[in-house]
């Protein structure tokens, strides 16, 4: 190998300091091997040659100037001593350091990482490292400094995170008027009028998907929500994600087909269910009728590789990694055609990446695209954080007794997706069973293997006379009559089973019975919290609206709410003086409280917002018919307290 070191005699030469190309330190013997290195001194980037032993053995003037060096002192160091031995004390490296590995293993790499100066201040930079193929065991290390890049990022981020919080309020409103009219409750519409609120809901979804999607990368992306690993089968992650999504496969006509290899690894569950979804979802979409999607698990020596098979129309070569971006579709007119943001894949990339995963894509030999995920079993990181326990944060128990082989799972996944627990039961003694663990509600077939539905009514009653959990009839072609009302039939559901339909009988009939309930709804758009009233109107309770702090500080004694509908953005105060007001009152200390936010709160601001029972509810991922039935579960609970 050609010796690198500065040349003296080189450097003397009058000819070659009248050469404006004439690096400042130049290979000894000059040959024609190595003189593209001089090219390197007037590039805009910070340029090092590194010998097979990963020490620098040669630097252009923007290198040294961006590490604040001398180039003489650079010179015989290490890479990674060069660029992270400045470091502070408690920033130093493991041995773990992909930087200690560069140059030595020969192998082109590329990233982005904190380069240290001698003061102990850093700069983010982007690196890429060249094996020389005319120079053996000589390979090149380019970086530059990326902060104004970083920064105008930083300020867009920003910018969209803000505006997105802004739109989530009047989108919520938008979707619960289109919601309620819908619904019926405001009368019957015409074809052509059903046709176009269709349209409008349709393109509301839309938007909503767009804005949760990009608050969602932005938050993990920042690092404001924290994964919390535990220990998780991920075979069942798998059968819960495919059960959410087995109602859009079986309208596409596809088939989901799932490997039951167990499987447990340290995750964090919500989110490893949130890359499963994500990849089912693109899989079904892009996925012919009459096909299959298949989830495979594979175990591995450190980890397991899953793997989600289609036999949709493929990736072009050239689109296997761009699709992993921002906005990216491998066709432009796939966002409007199959609904997409451009944005699940980039967050699935980020959340694999904090779980020290990878996530690719790979073209089928024959037809078909394969989206492949390696996550370790238990990275060493996260040890401490394993086996934590989890808040309870669902709706309630539901027993959901027959319903049909076909059809109980679609409705499992309905009502999990909105935060019930389901106890599932198929015939008469597994359903007499799980009702001894006293659920929240039960929702019966008619046709209940063993025994019509309606004879089973007085068999529950008789487990317990007290308990009065009501029950809703699924499947039944006629409104419940007086007859079937002396046997205690709290709600039915006709068929064809409508999704709106099941959510609003299960949250009218978790309301139960007593005095008229009353709601305070505190929340400074007066669209939303018309809306939200007129969701509340049909279970015959009473609402009171305030749209201001002190509006709230007057209303509460004199309404006495039973429940409290708590935005944290208010003209003159927020949520957390509001919460603050009310512990100091010991009427109103414990009451329970639903906190509907335009924005994501921290663990931190959870906390502080905790009254009694206290559910956080996110605008525009949950519609207020979905705030209804959480709101009623919570005061049944409440009554039975």
């Amino acid at each position: 190998m050609e010796d690198l070191r500065p040349n003296p005699a080189i450097e003397d030469n009058p000819a070659s300091r009248s050469n404006a190309m004439a690096p400042t330190f130049a290979p000894r013997n000059v040959s024609l091997a190595v003189r593209p290195l001089q090219l390197l001194d007037a590039l805009p980037e910070g340029v090092c040659a590194i010998d097979p032993l990963g020490q620098v053995v040669y630097v252009n003037p923007e290198a040294a100037r961006l590490l604040a060096r001398d180039p003489g002192e650079m010179l015989g160091t290490a890479l990674h001593e060069l660029l992270h031995g400045a470091a502070p004390d408690d920033l130093r490296c493991t041995p773990e350091c992909p930087l200690f590995q560069l140059g030595v293993e020969q192998e082109p790499a590329s990233g982005e990482d904190a380069f240290y100066q001698p003061d102990h201040s850093s700069f983010p930079a982007e690196f890429t490292l060249t094996p020389m193929e005319a120079q053996p065991g000589v390979s090149v290390f380019s970086f530059r400094d990326i902060g104004q890049r970083a920064a105008v990022n930083r300020i867009k981020d920003e910018f969209v995170s803000t505006v997105s919080h802004e739109l989530r309020t009047p989108l919520t409103s938008i979707r619960g008027a289109l919601g309620l009219l819908s619904s019926g409750m405001l009368g019957p519409l015409s074809d052509k009028a059903a046709n176009l609120l269709r349209i409008a809901l349709s393109n509301s979804e839309r938007l909503v998907r767009l804005i949760n999607d990009i608050l969602d990368l932005e938050r993990i992306q920042s690092g404001r929500e924290p994964l919390s690993f535990h220990t998780v089968d991920l075979a069942e992650l798998v059968r819960q994600a495919i059960d959410g999504m087995a109602p859009m496969a079986e309208a596409a006509g596809v088939k989901l087909i799932h490997d039951a290899t167990a499987v447990e690894l340290a995750a964090d569950p919500d989110r490893v269910l949130q890359v499963l979804t994500n990849l089912l979802s693109n899989a079904v979409k892009f996925s012919p009728p009459n096909s299959t999607v298949s989830v495979m698990l594979r175990p591995g020596v450190t980890g397991v590789i899953l793997s989600v098979i289609d036999h949709g129309r493929g990736i072009p070569a050239d689109k296997l990694e761009a699709i992993f971006g921002r906005f990216q579709q491998v066709d432009a007119s796939d966002s409007r055609q199959k609904g997409g943001s451009g944005l699940g894949l980039a967050i699935c990339r980020t959340i694999v990446q904090q779980h020290f995963g990878r996530i690719w894509a790979e073209r089928n030999p024959v037809r078909g695209s394969t989206f492949r995920v390696y996550l370790p079993y238990r990275p060493a990181s996260v040890e401490a954080e394993l086996d934590l326990p989890v808040a309870e944060t669902g709706h309630g128990t539901v027993l959901l007794a027959g319903a049909g082989e076909e059809a109980r799972p679609c409705i499992t996944g309905l009502l999990t997706r909105h935060g019930y627990k389901v106890i599932e039961a198929a015939t008469v003694d597994q359903t007499l069973a799980a009702a001894r663990r006293m659920p929240q509600a039960i929702l019966l077939d008619t046709s209940l293997d063993g025994m019509n539905g309606w004879q089973i009514l007085p068999k529950l009653r008789q487990l317990d006379p007290e308990s009065r959990t009501p029950v809703v009839l699924l499947s039944v072609d006629e409104p419940v009559t007086e007859a079937s009302t002396a046997i205690d039939v709290a709600g039915w559901v006709p068929k064809p089973r409508a999704e709106e339909m099941l959510l609003g009988e299960l949250a009218r009939v978790l309301c139960g019975p007593g005095e008229q309930t009353r709601i305070l709804v505190v929340e400074d758009d007066r669209d939303l919290a018309g809306v939200i009233r007129e969701v509340f109107a049909r279970d015959r309770i009473l609402v009171e609206l305030a749209y201001s702090y002190e509006q709230t500080l007057e209303l509460c004694p004199r309404f006495q709410p039973h429940l409290i509908v708590l935005d944290i953005g208010l003209p003159d105060g927020d949520g957390f003086n509001v919460v603050d007001w009310l512990r100091q009152h010991e009427a109103l200390a414990r009451l329970p409280l639903v906190v509907y936010s335009g924005r994501t709160l921290s663990t931190s601001e959870r906390h502080q917002l905790t009254l009694g029972p206290t559910h956080f509810l996110t605008k525009a991922c949950v519609q207020p018919q979905q705030l209804e039935a959480l709101v009623l579960t919570l005061l049944r609970r409440s009554r039975q307290g």
